[in-house]
């Protein structure tokens, strides 16, 4: 009965990616990476091992329904860095989504506001068109960097999704600038 009445959002997106060619497999629950952008609200369903690319890791959240409000997930793709970090001065941007209309119009165009400390990241992620499309079909995007929890940054998107090829490979892509970024620490 429990099987039963899981959430089985981890198993669909890991599945998901497999039937795209990457290889996802469900890790063992218990993992210390499960706490990473979780908060007392949420819970962790698990996490996603990634064998290929700059996404070694997925981790997908779960705040239940209460009364006056449905379920919300959260899917955080993490992406480890061997670069130093420093704490003090975290790199945290987040999308905002311009719309026709504010709350119900359609996204017309996507922006990164924040703080990159001088990385230039907010403007090379603003400017993408692939990370705009990403933003405008998958929803609200923020990027963070750890250096206590793990060493590296996160990718974090506010409801689960089901990423096609080119979604991927612009997931890939926007690793790829978070690594190459040029920071000033």
């Amino acid at each position: 009965m429990k099987e039963i009445l899981r959430d089985k959002s981890r198993d669909e997106l890991a599945r998901n990616l497999n039937s795209l060619g990457i290889r996802a497999d469900l890790a063992e629950r218990g993992r210390p990476e499960e706490k990473i952008e979780n908060s007392w609200y949420q819970r962790s369903l698990g996490i996603i091992d990634i064998s290929e690319g700059l996404v070694r890791w997925i981790n997908i959240l779960k705040k239940d329904a209460s009364r006056n409000s449905p379920p919300l997930w959260w899917v955080i793709l993490c992406i480890p860095d061997e670069r130093p970090l420093t704490n003090h001065k975290a790199v945290d941007i987040k999308t905002i989504r311009k719309k026709t209309f504010p709350l119900f119009g359609r996204v017309v165009d996507v922006t990164w506001k924040g703080n990159d400390h001088h990385t230039g990241l907010a403007e090379v992620l603003s400017n993408d068109e692939a990370v705009k499309n990403l933003a405008k079909k998958i929803g609200n995007l923020t990027i963070h960097s750890y250096a206590k929890e793990f060493q590296g940054w996160t990718l974090q998107v506010d409801r689960r999704f089901e990423p096609t090829n080119q979604d991927w490979a612009t997931i890939q892509k926007i690793a790829d600038y978070i690594l190459s970024s040029a920071r000033m620490f």
